[in-house]
């Protein structure tokens, strides 16, 4: 980006144009300039000079940092056929790309733009995530080896290298690269996340909680890290830390079926059992027929006592996943407290063969 010397200016009012000076600031300025005036100022520019390229690629650079990749890409199409040397448009333009899920056009962008400037770390490493997010594992690998071939000390790279790794059952790996992430990094949030999933994995509950603790720390609005946090006090027995992750992924992110039926679930556990009904009813409606939530809620009716309700909620669980031992056992308790004794003991049979310690989860669920 082409830049002149810092300075900043007053805001003007909507009714003031720019002058030629403020709008040149704006568009191509460093200092504490907006968004928005870098938009107004780059406008105004190519209102004078609709083919200043640079400023096309400064206003669609901006456009995609503020979440708009569609007019992203038209500002970068005009700049780069107006200048296709410009390296930075190219890779600006594949990141935007990248946010509208097209990788296919993000990889040619960015391969372009490394062909422009081959010693520019980020770009192989966001050629590496598209790579990557095509599940292209051996092509990511090779970006992100040379990105931090080309700066050893890029600790995004890193932390991208290593989540790879780990995607791909590389444990060792992916907890090395995390560790020297966070090492270069220590206020890089993603990256205790990613190995805390690393230590759940292997059963060091310890460490990947400290390691979600820490990442919750230094971004509180993580909803998947509260949500995996609060897997893992499930798990343990621990309901009420459990609910206070699952309430506060929800509050971040409140378009996720799953987190709903968890927190239905211990809900339901703890005894909350309309609020736990009501979020079995929301994870249903935004997805239809889950057995597991369907089995939720089957559980808040045994413990309500509407033992048809849970019998009939257990035949739908049944339906959508046969061998569900939770929805079996459940089923079979709701049968044996409705008389039926045989029924009874062959869900409570074919459950334990499924799972041999079901009996002791349902005591934890206060239904023995």
């Amino acid at each position: 980006m082409a830049l002149l010397a810092t300075l900043v200016l007053p805001s003007l009012s909507a009714a003031e144009p720019l002058s030629p000076t403020q709008a040149r600031a704006w568009c191509f300025g460093t200092g504490k300039i907006s968004s928005d005036q870098r938009i107004e100022g780059c406008t105004a520019v190519l209102q004078s000079s609709p083919s200043d390229a640079m400023a096309l690629a400064n206003r669609g650079e901006t456009y995609r940092r503020k979440g708009d990749p569609e007019r992203a890409v038209a500002d970068l199409n005009r700049a780069i056929d107006l200048n296709p040397k410009d390296a930075v448009a190219w890779y600006n333009r594949g990141i935007a790309y990248d946010d509208l899920g097209d990788r296919d056009h993000a990889i040619v962008d960015y391969t372009r733009a490394i062909r422009l400037r081959p010693s520019d770390p980020l770009y192989y490493n966001n050629r590496g995530n598209s790579y990557s997010a095509k599940n292209d594992h051996e092509h990511a690998l090779d970006d992100y080896n040379q990105a931090i071939k080309l700066d050893p000390k890029f600790a995004l790279a890193y932390y991208n290298r290593g989540s790879a790794y780990r995607e791909h059952q590389d444990a060792d790996r992916a907890l090395a690269d995390l560790d020297m992430a966070i090492k270069l990094d220590p206020n890089y949030g993603p990256a205790y996340g990613n190995r805390a999933r690393i230590f759940r994995d292997r059963g060091d509950r310890t460490r990947a909680l400290a390691d979600f603790g820490k990442s919750l720390e230094l971004n509180p609005n993580n909803d998947r890290d509260a949500y995996a946090r609060a897997n893992i006090y499930l798990d343990q027995h621990d309901y009420v830390l459990a609910l206070a992750d699952y309430d506060r992924a929800i509050k971040i992110n409140a378009s996720y079926a799953g987190v709903f039926n968890a927190r239905c679930m211990t809900r339901a556990i703890l005894g909350q059992l309309q609020e736990a009904l009501a979020d079995c009813e929301q994870s249903l409606r935004m997805r239809p027929n889950d057995p597991y939530t369907l089995d939720s809620r089957a559980l808040c009716y045994l413990k309500l006592g509407n033992l048809d309700a849970a019998i009939a909620g257990y035949d739908t669980a049944l339906a959508a996943k046969p061998q569900l031992e939770s929805a079996l056992y459940g089923r079979g308790i709701a049968r044996r407290r409705k008389g039926d004794a045989d029924g009874a003991e062959r869900d409570i049979a074919a459950a334990k063969a499924i799972n041999a310690g079901i009996a002791d989860e349902f005591a934890h669920y206060g239904v023995e």
